[in-house]
């Protein structure tokens, strides 16, 4: 028995540390979209930045951001990046 808990330790063990790998990749790749949004964001509302990531888009094509001004930020599967006002109206699409 002893053995058999020590084998599953060691699985475990290397699952933890392939998803902490993981989790070190996402935290770089979520910062290299938000170094794009920030400078999106420095061009038309020079005052304005991001506030909080959402997550995922309703229709699940994309991750959703909200800025300090209350825009709402996604950032779509194909690249492309919509910026809307607190009021619901589109501001931007590139």
């Amino acid at each position: 028995m002893a053995e058999k808990i020590e084998k599953g330790k060691e699985r475990r063990s290397r699952i933890v540390q392939e998803l902490f790998k993981l989790y070190d990749r996402v935290r770089e790749l979520e910062g290299e979209l938000e170094e794009e949004i920030t400078e999106l964001l420095k061009r038309l509302d020079g005052g304005d930045y991001i506030i909080q990531f959402v997550g995922t888009t309703l229709e699940d094509d994309g991750l959703e951001y909200w800025t300090q001004r209350g825009k709402e930020i996604y950032v779509r599967v194909d690249g492309s990046i919509e910026v809307w006002d607190r009021r619901g109206k589109p501001v931007l699409r590139v």
